[in-house]
């Protein structure tokens, strides 16, 4: 019985509601796809594009065949401010993106963009050729590699270890898409 509670109060501990609604989740909690660094997408990375316009841009994978690693989609308006001020259809808007080594993830620039609430930017993370679902033995949750890669998700630091899972669903066997909230941390992992 003790047991039990003290598993209880680790769950409540890792997971809590956020004053906004959604299930906050610690770093910790997350176990993240590892990534086979035998080719590294080139990091970090700018696009630019215009605010009136539908932009698409991929991030690959350093290998000779540009294996993707990340597709991501600005439709016309996504992003609606710069620095607190509303773009033209004509402004030229700069984004960055840098990978974190070892795992499926990266930090999407510069903080100062505002991404409109009714059409926000997607994408679709792509772990087809340098995925290593190894890790999931670190969990007594999956069974199997194929059982730990069905439960990733597209997860959004919103806080200082304050992780929110967005909206996101599986796009074929190794493609997660969904929509990205704001500039910051993402990251492909499932619970622990």
């Amino acid at each position: 019985m003790a047991a039990a509670s003290a598993v209880a109060l680790a769950v409540a501990a890792a997971c809590h509601k956020d004053a906004t609604g959604p299930t906050v989740t610690h770093r910790t909690s997350l176990l993240a796809l590892a990534h086979f660094d035998s080719a590294p997408p080139t990091s970090p990375r700018t696009f630019s594009f215009k605010a009136g316009l539908l932009s698409t841009f991929q991030l690959v994978h350093s290998d000779s065949v540009g294996s993707a690693f990340a597709s991501f989609t600005f439709t016309p308006h996504s992003v609606v401010t710069r620095n607190d001020t509303l773009l033209a259809d004509t402004s030229t808007v700069i984004v960055t993106v840098t990978v974190v080594p070892g795992t499926y993830e990266f930090v999407l620039g510069p903080a100062s963009l505002g991404f409109s609430v009714s059409s926000k930017p997607t994408l679709d993370f792509s772990y087809t050729r340098y995925a290593n679902p190894a890790v999931f033995d670190s969990s007594t949750r999956y069974g199997s590699a194929a059982a730990f890669q069905q439960a990733l998700g597209l997860w959004f630091e919103r806080g200082a270890d304050r992780w929110v899972q967005e909206p996101n669903a599986h796009n074929g066997l190794t493609v997660v898409s969904g929509a990205l909230e704001a500039p910051g941390h993402y990251l492909l992992a499932a619970p622990k």
